[in-house]
Parts: C-alpha cells; structure tokens; sequence
C-alpha cells in the first residue's frame, strides 16, 4: 500500500515537472505581433572595436568600449571607407589578407586593431580584433 502511495506521488510529480517544462517551452516561443521573435540587448558573438582593458578575478580581459561599434558594419565597404569609418571609432584596419593572399601583420596585442580580408578593394570578412598570438 504504501509502495502505491510513493508511485502516485511521483507521477504527480513528473506531471507537474511536464506541466512546468512544457509551460517555459511556450514561454520561450513567444513573440511580437509581427510573427518574429525579438532579442533584447546586445549581441554578444559581435566582433567590437574599440575594445578596453579590464581586470576580473585577477585575469586581465576585454570589454567593448563606449564608442565601440560592431564591426560587420564595415563588410562590404571599399578599404578606404572602411578605414574611414573605423577611425570614427578610434580603430585602425590591418589587412591581413588580399585577394586570397597573407599578408605580414602586427603580433602584438592592440584592442584598437581590426584584422580584415580584403577580395577586390572590399571588406569580405573580419578576421578579428585585438591581435596577437
């Protein structure tokens, strides 16, 4: 009897544990008006420049930094353009490829560095910001 006591509670359990799961799932699927799902704050795996230095729990790490801007602003621009609009920023370009060709670059670190390809005098991608090995 008491077995038959213990196997009710746990499937009252796991139903409302369903019941739960199944509540958030609905939740997270939500979306405007419009049939689009809207995102809130920034995003995260955007590549920024300028970057800052700070320190956490003793590491020293990068954060965005005020005037900072995202950098897939600048693909598809012409290199000059580009540069020009980085340099709104406090940023500087470094081509690190042409036309499917490496070129020589800076290894040390500077947060103020955007590393780009460059296919026919356009930014094709960013490579990365901030340098280093």
């Amino acid at each position: 009897m008491s077995g038959q006591r213990v196997h009710r509670r746990l499937l009252s359990v796991a139903a409302a544990t369903v019941s739960i799961t199944v509540g958030a799932l609905a939740l997270a699927g939500c979306s405007d008006d419009s049939g689009e799902a809207t995102a809130k704050g920034r995003d995260l795996t955007a590549l920024q420049c300028p970057m800052v230095e700070t320190e956490q729990n003793g590491l020293d790490q990068y954060r965005p930094a005020k005037n900072a801007f995202d950098t897939a602003e600048l693909l598809g621009l012409e290199l000059a353009e580009a540069r020009e609009k980085a340099a709104r920023h406090n940023c500087e370009i470094i081509v690190s490829r042409e036309d499917d060709k490496s070129r020589p670059v800076p290894i040390e670190i500077d947060p103020t560095r955007i590393y780009v390809y460059i296919a026919h005098g356009v930014v094709s991608q960013i490579e990365g910001v901030g340098g280093g090995l």
